[in-house]
């Protein structure tokens, strides 16, 4: 367990190193919220379904569906979960729904009753997007959870 927990730690690091180094050169477009609906999870493979918002810096607010796919260890049951991320791109020029597509990124989890994980994501329509959290993620359950992410966002018109 003290092993695990090492990894979290070490996988925080890094996501906080990416998500530095990505906004840098980068306009702050808005922020995404988002609600898990569902979830799967056999160990080494996790499907998570979320409902997002993105709230733009201006315009309206977006829809999107989102499904979160992990290959990892993942030990955990979670009953809840919302993820927050500001939104970043290379310009601030953007169309309606164009944070459609796939995301790629690390994450850690742990959780005992609340917990607490990040999650560091490049990717949309054109590939630039950058979503990084405003915070660590929360959640409620238990266990833990480390690897590598997929996250596919559909627009809801």
């Amino acid at each position: 367990m003290l092993g695990t927990l090492y990894r979290v730690v070490a996988a925080l690091a890094l996501c906080g190193a990416l998500a530095t180094g990505a906004q840098a050169a980068s306009a702050k477009l808005g922020m995404l919220s988002c609600e898990l609906t569902g979830v799967e999870n056999d160990i080494v493979y996790t499907d998570e379904k979320f409902l997002c918002t993105f709230n733009p810096s201006s315009g309206a607010n977006e829809t999107y569906d989102g499904t979160i796919q992990e290959i990892g260890v993942n030990l955990s049951i979670k009953k809840s979960q919302k993820l927050v991320w500001e939104v970043f791109a290379p310009s601030s020029d953007n169309k309606t729904g164009a944070l459609a597509g796939d995301y790629v990124g690390a994450s850690a989890d742990a959780t005992l009753g609340a917990g607490l994980g990040a999650k560091v994501l490049v990717g949309g329509g054109a590939k630039s997007f950058t979503l990084q959290p405003i915070s660590l993620a929360g959640s409620t359950g238990v266990g833990v959870d480390v690897g590598i992410q997929r996250f596919s966002l559909s627009y809801r018109p």
